[in-house]
């Protein structure tokens, strides 16, 4: 890779490959992938699973919380 990539998932650019060697770097553009923020992957492919991967991990837990981000199952005990 001799040039930067864009990561989209979704078609929403998250993040941008930089080369690093013989590997990619993931430089995060987007805050919900702030996560992978300096990893390196062996190829662009990679880092958009990760990417991919990432978000959808949060989407899991979004939906734990409800759309506005409070919790519709959790308790305080006082």
């Amino acid at each position: 890779m001799s040039k930067p990539s864009v990561i989209e998932v979704a078609g929403k650019a998250v993040a941008v490959a930089a080369p690093a060697g013989d590997q990619v770097r993931f430089v995060a553009v987007k805050y919900d992938v702030w996560d992978l923020d300096g990893e390196l992957y062996s190829s662009v492919d990679e880092a958009k699973r990760a990417a991919a991967r990432h978000l959808a991990g949060q989407g899991a837990v979004a939906q734990r919380f409800g759309q506005n981000g409070s919790s519709t199952s959790l308790a305080v005990a006082v």
